[in-house]
């Protein structure tokens, strides 16, 4: 598949992201709503085989639309009643019947057919809770097993979309998770810190120039050892951790921002991340 023609849905997956009853606009509400809300991802599941692109696409939308939460809200009870609705959606199993929501439509009739452990959204849900608190992540120790919930459930799921059960490698997936989860907090702390909140238990006013120095030293260090688990790694679960071959510009990235990590987001150029990922997938390295 050439570079350009693999950066859309064909008819054929359009058909699989409309599921049971969906329609054109349902289908293009997920799509948009996987863009807007993870575009790494997204741009990852349009590499991805055409027998999984579709799902992984509804799953980007939902990864990104639950993300979003503790950024738009701000009183946490806000948050915790959104995360709830999504909570309540998984218990009811609604397949056959609308949720309103053209995404957790999807996101279930997904969940049915790819049999997708349910317990592993409702940790990443639990989790994402813990990001509407004032004191943010506690204690600082505890940032691994939070990354774990979710940012590494978000890989464990992808890869189960594309190797099936037992098809994934446990160590590859932990490890970007652990990388990609703290670029995402770093990138995110001036939305955060607008808030009032913060990824870790450490005032507002801290020196984040400095105390971002060991999160990036351990985002590089997992980058690492993710890359050196691949190889051990079935290659069906390549597609699942594409978005790995970006931390490393955004390493660059947030490091250039020095002391304004705390008031910038830090970002890479449109062209950086599409070759990144291309290449990663042609080349099978991360």
């Amino acid at each position: 598949m050439s570079a350009r023609g693999c950066w859309r849905l064909t008819e054929g997956e359009t058909t699989m992201v409309e599921g049971n009853g969906g329609d054109a606009s349902d289908v293009a509400v997920v799509r948009d709503t996987a863009r807007a809300g993870d575009l790494d991802r997204y741009l990852a599941a349009l590499l991805s085989p055409r027998g999984a692109r579709a799902d992984l696409m509804v799953l980007t939308a939902f990864l990104g639309v639950i993300a979003r939460i503790p950024e738009v809200v701000n009183e946490p009870m806000m948050g915790e009643i959104r995360l709830q609705w999504w909570r309540d959606v998984l218990e009811s199993d609604r397949v056959e019947a609308s949720t309103g929501s053209p995404v957790a439509d999807a996101l279930l009739e997904t969940i049915a057919r790819r049999r997708l452990p349910l317990e592993w959204f409702y940790t990443l849900l639990e989790a994402r809770s813990r990001e509407l608190t004032p004191v943010g992540l506690a204690p600082e120790e505890d940032l691994e097993s939070y990354l774990d919930a979710t940012d590494g459930a978000a890989f464990r799921l992808a890869a189960h979309i594309l190797a099936g059960e037992g098809g994934a490698s446990a160590e590859v997936l932990q490890a970007a998770g652990q990388a990609c989860g703290r670029i995402r907090l770093l990138r995110g702390l001036p939305a955060a810190l607008s808030k009032g909140r913060g990824p870790l238990p450490i005032a507002a006013s801290a020196d984040w120039s400095a105390t971002a120095g060991p999160i990036l030293d351990g985002a590089r260090a997992w980058l690492q050892e993710a890359r050196s688990r691949l190889p051990d790694a079935p290659e069906a679960v390549l597609p699942a951790v594409l978005p790995v071959a970006l931390v490393e510009p955004y390493l660059k990235a947030l490091q250039g921002l020095g002391p304004d990590i705390a008031r910038v987001k830090a970002d890479i150029s449109p062209l950086t991340r599409v070759w990144r990922l291309w290449w990663a997938s042609t080349r099978r390295r991360i």
